[in-house]
């Protein structure tokens, strides 16, 4: 296959650009007079830059253009302290940009939706693939990491400007079909291994350390429970010379104490962590990505009164802190006395080579809290020298005075003195019972057999079946032929031309007779040749061949041309399912029946009730609201706030595309991202958000609390995680990302050298106590008055979305003696509000610069490419359409489809 190909096709599908026409003399004679001081390099208020800009009225350019023409008409700029022009002199620069931004926005409607030919990004190529050759929708996700990130345009990774072919790429696109082919398709069919666990026989990984004499006085150490079960006296170690040294064999032996598990009934209870660890269940188990099934016999005790807990949930780990860590958990809800089977069906990557792939179970034991600890007679004495070794550290980092560190090195001599003495006079217990926790009454969980099984595979695979029809054993010219003909529609989104079957067929049968392949190999070969085609991997090459042939041999009248109905099937099916279209949708394609007002509303609300859906949230939702993000994101402290744990962090990443969902599929009005009256969670986002009732993992509608705190995307703890970093909040990025996301209005970077807002570390300050010193300098000021009411309004809400009434975070505990949070503002239109409540209602009052900005991001997400002021007609076309149902999403969706950008080239 050639890269030129692929060169040339990038080609056309990339504008070309003719150099920008000189400003008119009074147009340039007004900016240096009255605009250039303030808005050039130099200075650049507001971040505004004015001597970037040039006569060319397209794109981003028109937009800034319309900003420099609405502060002049209404008299804000130049500012009253500033020389002002003279009347006729600004009549005539406005007139000029009015002029220009009309003439721009014409020759936008008359071009038609500028749809720009681009490659698949690669979520589409995953989608693509899976739903032709019916791979596992974890697999397909496996794909779709194994191509590099996309560029992205106006935000979203579906622009052609940032979705790029070079050879680097094509050469990803061929190792990537390789591994669909070989691992999906074209595979031995694997070999499941079974394994059992007797947990009470076997010797545990992580052992228990404990040793005993035999009949002839040698002390002999264990790890195997039947064995410590029966011992009479079982003996821990007191590691010599250092208590560190743990793999020494001069080491002293006192009793071991107790044991926070027990034999029973053929199986082994637990009050605290599961000691086993199965390493070679995962490495030895886990021989191709698929599906594997654990079965536990277990039986658990939840506990009482204080120590109760609401349930005792079992883990099942692989390959923790590794990129394909995957974990699923069960309730066990049988009693202690009476365990049953529970089974855990997992999807399991193999990883790269040299990743950690271990299994292991876990459950928490009563927030974690160790019902046997080390003997404080021996460990606190042996543990003061490693906090005092601590102090003097630090005291040498914070350059403390001699005396001091003598001090300090002094009283470390003393510490490991009686930590050697103590190592050689300490008689044990080495273990003893936690005082704190009531042992009689903890939560315990049994464990008895455990089995493994897997891969389980669907021999031969689905997609396989589907594409060899006729079985394996047919090997003729005419199968081959009839194996690409069910193929070919289906990779090119349209119908095959018989001149475009004949080069694939003919390429194969050559390639098959050139290399010696075998009949298998060689239609895996001509698969691949088809996932490497432009005409796969490029949307908007779908129009029929033949037809446009007749329409260049015809002339092309000028303006916008309608897309065929295979184009116009792929642009719904990309942009709701980010994946091909179905039958329904090729049948309504082959009888062009889509451009049916009626037809089309039909089909875009059915293809929005499909399951597949959940792609245009995954990839809309997520680049819009920065869920993708939330990764790059620096996760909360966990030493400060110590409730915030893995399943927080989960669900508070899955709640706005959530609450987006809901909004799709129950047809509601997006003025609900501002504010609403419910909430999508699970337990533990409403246990986070004080909401009681709520039980289990899966997200549900439930009421918004009347304080009306939350509600909407702003209250959401995913979102307000992200914008922190990791110990307090970040006014202004939150404030960018309001601006930016609900209003479509970037915030411009910074001046040079300005520095991010310094922690508070003296007197304890609040946030807005350090902004108003960071805006006394001039080159910042004029920014933050405008952008910081956007970020200080959700102060309430800590780095983890926790609501506050003071500051905490950055050494402070959100107590009295923290400063109390001030977040009134003020709106750019004067608008005033003294709370979060008030800032929202604040919004939705100006709902019409969300839905507009909305529309914006909706637009450029569907077309590829940014949205400017030239395309305001048709932004103003889709709003006025949903304006009469209340701005409902699925309106605006069917508003925009159906307007002339979406269905011209």
């Amino acid at each position: 296959m050639k890269l030129g190909i692929f060169l040339a096709i990038w080609a056309l599908s990339v504008a070309a650009f003719a150099p920008a026409a000189e400003l008119p003399k009074s147009a340039t004679a007004f900016i240096e007079s009255h605009c250039i001081d303030c808005h050039d390099a130099s200075s650049a208020r507001a971040g505004f830059r004015i001597d970037l800009l040039t006569a060319d009225f397209a794109g981003r350019n028109a937009s800034q253009w319309k900003e420099v023409f609405d502060k002049i008409h209404a008299g804000e700029m130049p500012p009253k302290k500033k020389p002002q022009p003279d009347a006729s002199e600004a009549a005539e620069v406005t007139s000029w940009i009015a002029q220009q931004l009309d003439e721009a926005a014409k020759a936008a409607e008359g071009a038609g939706g500028c749809v720009p030919m681009r490659r698949m990004n690669r979520v589409e190529y995953a989608n693509t693939v899976r739903d032709i050759i019916s791979l596992d929708e974890n697999f397909a996700r496996r794909i779709e990491k194994e191509l590099p990130a996309d560029g992205k345009v106006g935000g979203f990774d579906r622009g052609s400007e940032g979705l790029f072919m070079d050879e680097g790429q094509l050469a990803q696109y061929m190792a990537v079909a390789d591994v669909v082919l070989d691992e999906a398709l074209f595979t031995e069919k694997p070999k499941v291994q079974k394994f059992t666990y007797d947990g009470t026989a076997e010797r545990y990984v992580h052992g228990l350390q404990t040793a005993y004499k035999d009949e002839s006085g040698e002390y002999v150490e264990t790890s195997v429970p039947k064995v410590i079960a029966g011992l009479k006296e079982p003996l821990g170690w007191i590691p010599q010379p250092n208590f560190e040294q743990w793999q020494s064999k001069d080491r002293r032996y006192v009793p071991h104490g107790p044991y926070d598990w027990a034999l029973k009934n053929g199986g082994t209870e637990y009050l605290g962590n599961l000691r086993f660890y199965n390493v070679d269940w995962g490495r030895k188990g886990v021989t191709r990505d698929g599906w594997y099934r654990i079965r536990v016999q277990a039986g658990a005790f939840k506990g009482e009164d204080e120590e109760a807990l609401k349930e005792v949930r079992l883990f099942s780990q692989y390959a923790m802190g590794s990129p394909v860590e995957t974990v699923q958990s069960v309730v066990i809800d049988a009693p202690i006395d009476a365990p049953k089977e529970y089974e855990f069906l997992m999807y399991l990557p193999m990883g790269p080579p040299g990743m950690n792939r271990d299994w292991r179970l876990r459950w928490d034991f009563g927030e974690r809290k160790e019902p046997c600890i080390a003997n404080p007679s021996y460990w606190d004495v042996q543990w003061k020298q490693v906090l005092v070794g601590g102090d003097i550290v630090r005291a040498k980092n914070e350059r403390k005075s001699e005396e001091e560190i003598e001090a300090k090195k002094k009283l470390l001599e003393e510490t490991i003195a009686k930590a050697t003495e103590n190592r050689k006079t300490f008689e044990g217990p080495y273990w003893v019972w936690n005082p704190k926790l009531n042992i009689a009454k903890r939560p315990r969980l049994w464990i008895g057999k455990m089995e493994w099984e897997g891969p389980l595979v669907d021999w031969p695979p689905q997609g396989r079946k589907w594409l060899f029809f006729a079985g394996e054993d047919r090997e003729d010219d005419g199968y081959l032929r009839e194996i690409f003909q069910r193929l070919l529609p289906l990779a090119y989104r349209r119908q095959n031309t018989p001149e475009e079957l004949d080069r694939v067929v003919n390429w194969t049968l050559k390639t098959k007779a050139d290399r010696g392949l075998s009949f298998t190999n060689a239609v895996r070969e001509g698969i691949k040749n088809v996932l490497c085609s432009p005409k796969f991997l490029y949307l908007g090459s779908e129009a029929m061949p033949a037809l446009a042939a007749a329409k260049a041999k015809l002339g092309t009248p000028p303006g916008p041309q309608p897309v065929d109905g295979w184009q116009f099937a792929s642009r719904l099916s990309y942009l709701l399912w980010s994946s091909a279209p179905d039958t329904e949708l090729y049948q309504m394609a082959s009888q062009n029946k889509l451009r049916d007002p009626a037809v089309l509303q039909a089909q875009v609300k059915r293809m929005i009730s499909d399951p597949k859906a959940w792609e245009f949230v995954r990839n809309f939702a997520g680049q819009w609201l920065g869920v993708r993000n939330f990764e790059n994101g620096n996760p909360p402290n966990r030493d400060f706030y110590k409730f915030y744990d893995d399943a927080l962090r989960d669900s508070s990443k899955r709640e706005p595309l959530e609450f987006f969902h809901e909004v799709l599929k129950k047809d509601l009005p997006v003025t609900d991202f501002l504010d609403s009256n419910y909430l999508v969670v699970n337990e533990r986002l409403a246990r986070h958000y004080g909401i009681e009732g709520v039980e289990g993992d899966d997200f549900r509608r439930v009421p918004a609390p009347a304080d009306g705190r939350r509600g909407g995307i702003l209250g959401m703890s995913g979102i307000l995680t992200y914008l922190a970093d990791g110990q307090r909040t970040l006014p202004v990025r939150r404030a960018a990302w309001v601006l930016d996301t609900l209003w479509n209005e970037p915030v411009p970077p910074p001046p040079p050298n300005v520095g991010d807002l310094p922690a508070s570390k003296q007197k304890p300050l609040s946030v807005r106590e350090r902004l108003n010193q960071h805006r006394t300098t001039e080159s910042c000021g004029s920014c933050h008055a405008r952008v910081d009411p956007f970020g200080m309004a959700l102060e309430n809400y800590d780095a983890t979305g926790m609501w506050r009434d003071r500051q905490n975070g950055e050494g402070m505990r959100g107590d009295k003696n923290s400063p109390a949070l001030d977040v009134t503002g003020q709106l750019p239109d004067g608008r005033e509000f003294k709370s979060v409540q008030e800032f929202k209602a604040a919004l939705l009052a100006e709902k019409q610069i969300f839905i507009k900005a909305f529309t914006e991001k909706l637009l450029s997400y569907a077309l590829g490419r940014p949205i400017g002021y030239a395309d305001h007609y048709t932004v103003e076309q889709i709003m006025a359409r949903a304006a009469p149902r209340d701005y409902r999403l699925q309106e605006i969706i069917q508003a925009m489809v159906a307007t002339n950008y979406f269905q011209t080239q």
